[in-house]
């Protein structure tokens, strides 16, 4: 039969399924024709349609039951026959073309809430088969039948096979470890699913050694163990922790501990020993040859995410994760060193291939966001893997590679998981004292980081450059990581105990932004703002009290922006109110007061946000002290400008005084109020014009290293170190990440979840779709906003 021939046989095959119902579970010509005809991955996905699989399952699903069961039974019968692959060349080609039908029609399984029902009921009810002691019970006839109906059956007559679901899943971890298919022929020797570690690192120093085909393979399986998994993608954020995933459920709770073992080393070792840079020897060498790799090494990262990610949040269930568990006892150094080279490897490639004199000429991974997860979840579960991080210099590397990251994506709505992953990930890193202690070592390596994250003239420490990067995202994002400021404030507040040695343009960002997040309109903007300045001014305070003498020039900035320090002890929303009046009245007449030109932040007046030119005019002068007005009843009931265009009264949220009363009252303000007030005078009486501003420099810092601490501030705060902690809220926009870049990456290589009702996630195509029947890389690659997204 010709390719068109079969093409066109195949494509009448599929019209039977929901043109005729009851096809017979005998008519074995016609059943054979899913996995004997289809030549590749592209016929099943090209004659497949999603409007065929839709109506069979509507119309005729008895047709899919018998589909699902007659693919299941060959997929066992090729496991459990000996020789048979290396003895014909069709076998792969069957066990790929039965991955390749699953994984096309269980998403259209999964979309439909009105199949929940039966979805449960058909693959997750034990069936019962009849006993016949000269067949194989893959080869007798199952009898659909409910679960309570099992008791009625005589145990004399019939035996309970596991539901299809459980099944499914172990033909489906079988086929990995499948002799002359995944693995090596060799491995074959004495059966042919052997559970052995595809590459050598953790848990292995074997190398088995694998074939392009066998990596083809792999990926194949693997896509469709994803897609058994995505059941997740078709819940709402508001009911996905409240539903249990069987699928998954059954296997991180339910799987022999030799599969766990060998399938959790086997994704480990496959993602951390890719080197992308290894094999382009030749520049360019990547646009002519496709690298097979490393789609399975994201396909590796992503299935062992799903499984190790996987929590239930039923306190009735006690339920423990195999995965989490095992990762959580990695406890050998070498193991340790190979996650950290691999993941720093695949992590670092964006940045090094942007350092090479020929543009474009090294190839650049796109699985970089699958291994920061990782590396996020070996922070989280193995302690001892932390540790041992935080005791090498790679700490300080990732950073860089977050801040990369960070800097890089800022401004791309698409991208902002990324972003605040990587301000997740800082403050977890920031919450370690080894970390935190290692942010003064001098960066030496800043010359050789990317353009667009290199500082200009910069010298200083791994702290100065990450405040100064910090400083730079809030500066330059325009608003969109506002979500994420309360995060990198924290972060700086958690190492702020042990940094030493600040250069003076780290001093003086601190000191501006300390100023941008004190000012009235941002103040009053959002009811939790003032949470901002309260982390800052622990930042400041646990520098004074516990690194006084390492740092003149941050007690110098202090003491130049005294006037900002004490506008903010006089706050209170009468003056708040008026500032903004004449703020707004200044920008009415094109005069920018000195207050908007030295503000970052971009806060909105008057339904605007602040104009790029009067972004360009952004001095870092000190703001002219203003007089404190009592406060008495509050002049926001009175219709000013003011009150009337405060951001925060649009979204509800109405500024009070007793509002301010509460949280300015616990402003830890007295260690700088104290030493302004011992300090300024000193300073003034150095210089001749009586101002700190005019005074020499080398003469102040000189005077300011002479001093004691003790003698003039009082008693230090108590440190607070804030660990990024896991919400409800947080672990479902975790989730809907991970299933959303799954979503869009799949699109070119034939996404399963195209076309499909998602739930998880929200899909904005970046133009219109165009009519294809086809549904890989000719479809307009769209960008995914979550449902959800977490609160900080």
């Amino acid at each position: 039969m010709g390719a068109t021939d079969s093409k066109l046989a195949f494509r009448k095959g599929v019209f039977r399924l929901f043109e005729e119902r009851n096809v017979p579970t005998t008519a074995d010509d016609y059943w054979t024709l899913f996995w004997t005809l289809p030549e590749s991955i592209d016929d099943v996905y090209t004659l497949v349609g999603s409007s065929d699989i839709r109506r069979v399952r509507d119309t005729a699903r008895e047709n899919l039951e018998t589909l699902i069961d007659k693919v299941q039974r060959k997929k066992g019968i090729l496991h459990q026959m000996n020789q048979l692959i290396q003895s014909s060349s069709l076998q792969p080609i069957h066990l790929l073309n039965c991955c390749r039908v699953l994984t096309r029609i269980m998403p259209y399984i999964f979309e439909s809430a009105e199949t929940d029902d039966w979805e449960d009921r058909f693959f997750w009810t034990p069936r019962l088969v009849k006993k016949e002691n000269t067949v194989s019970s893959m080869d007798v006839e199952l009898i659909k039948c409910e679960k309570d109906s099992v008791d009625h059956k005589s145990s004399a007559s019939f035996d309970t096979l596991p539901p299809r679901g459980e099944e499914l899943i172990s033909l489906t971890l079988k086929s990995l470890f499948l002799a002359g298919f995944t693995l090596p022929h060799a491995m074959g020797t004495e059966n042919k699913v052997n559970y052995v570690i595809w590459e050598t690192g953790v848990g292995s120093s074997t190398p088995i050694g694998s074939s392009r085909d066998n990596d083809m393979n792999r990926s194949e399986v693997l896509r469709l163990l994803i897609v058994l998994f995505s059941k997740s993608m078709y819940i709402s954020p508001t009911h996905i922790l409240s539903k249990k995933d069987k699928w998954i459920h059954h296997m991180v709770a339910k799987i022999e501990k030799k599969t766990v073992l060998a399938f959790l080393c086997s994704m480990l070792n496959t993602a951390c020993k890719y080197n992308p840079m290894g094999w382009t020897v030749v520049p360019y060498n990547h646009i002519v040859f496709t690298d097979p790799k490393e789609l399975l090494v994201a396909l590796c990262l992503r299935a062992l995410l799903i499984v190790v990610d996987y929590r239930s949040f039923d306190t009735k269930e006690s339920m423990e994760n195999a995965y989490r568990h095992y990762l959580s006892k990695l406890h050998r150094p070498q193991d340790f060193q190979f996650l950290i080279d691999g993941i720093y490897r695949i992590l670092s490639n964006p940045m090094q291939t942007l350092n090479t004199y020929l543009p474009g000429s090294s190839k650049r991974v796109r699985c970089h966001i699958e291994m920061l997860m990782l590396c996020w979840k070996l922070l989280e579960l193995n302690g001892r893997f932390r540790n041992y991080l935080m005791d090498t210099e790679r700490a300080l590397d990732l950073m860089v590679v977050l801040l990369y990251y960070a800097s890089e994506n800022k401004l791309d709505p698409c991208k902002l998981g990324l972003v605040r992953m990587c301000s997740f990930m800082l403050q977890t890193l920031s919450s370690d004292r080894k970390f935190s202690v290692k942010l003064n070592k001098p960066f030496e390596g800043h010359a050789s980081l990317p353009n667009n994250i290199r500082i200009p003239n910069f010298q200083g420490s791994y702290a100065d450059y990450l405040i100064l990067t910090i400083f730079s995202l809030i500066a330059s994002s325009k608003g969109t990581l506002s979500t994420l400021y309360p995060s990198m404030m924290i972060t700086i507040t958690n190492i702020s105990c042990y940094l030493k040695n600040l250069s003076p343009v780290t001093s003086n960002k601190l000191l501006s932004l300390l100023s941008s997040v004190s000012s009235p309109g941002f103040l009053l903007a959002d009811e939790s703002n003032h949470n901002l300045v309260k982390y800052l001014l622990e930042a400041l305070n646990n520098i004074l009290q516990f690194q006084f003498s390492s740092n003149p020039h941050l007690i110098y900035a202090v003491i130049r922006n005294h006037q900002k320090i004490q506008k903010l002890a006089d706050f209170n929303l009468d003056n708040a109110t008026t500032e903004l009046d004449r703020q707004y009245q200044a920008k009415e007449s094109n005069r920018p007061s000195v207050d908007e030109q030295s503000a970052i932040l971009p806060i909105e007046m008057d339904g605007e946000r602040m104009s790029e030119k009067a972004k360009g005019k952004l001095p870092e002068g000190s703001i002219s002290r203003t007089s404190s007005v009592s406060s008495g009843v509050s002049n926001v009931q009175t219709p000013t400008i003011a009150s009337t265009l405060l951001p925060g009264t649009r979204s509800g949220f109405v500024p009070t005084e007793e509002w301010v009363h509460q949280w300015h009252s616990k402003l830890p303000l007295e260690t700088m109020t104290v030493l302004i007030h011992t300090l300024l005078p000193k300073i003034e009486a150095i210089s001749p014009y009586k101002s700190p501003l005019s005074a020499n420099n080398e003469q102040v810092i000189d005077f300011l290293l002479s001093l004691d601490s003790a003698e003039m501030l009082p008693p230090a705060y108590p440190v607070t170190i804030r660990k990024f902690e896991w919400g409800e809220a947080l672990v479902v926009w975790f989730k809907s990440m991970l299933w959303g870049h799954a979503y869009v990456t799949s699109l070119s290589h034939y996404g399963p979840w195209n076309n499909t009702q998602i739930k998880l996630f929200q899909i904005k195509h970046q133009q219109p779709e165009s009519s294809t029947s086809t549904p890989h890389s000719t479809s307009p690659r769209p960008s995914f906003s979550r449902s959800r997204h977490s609160s900080n």
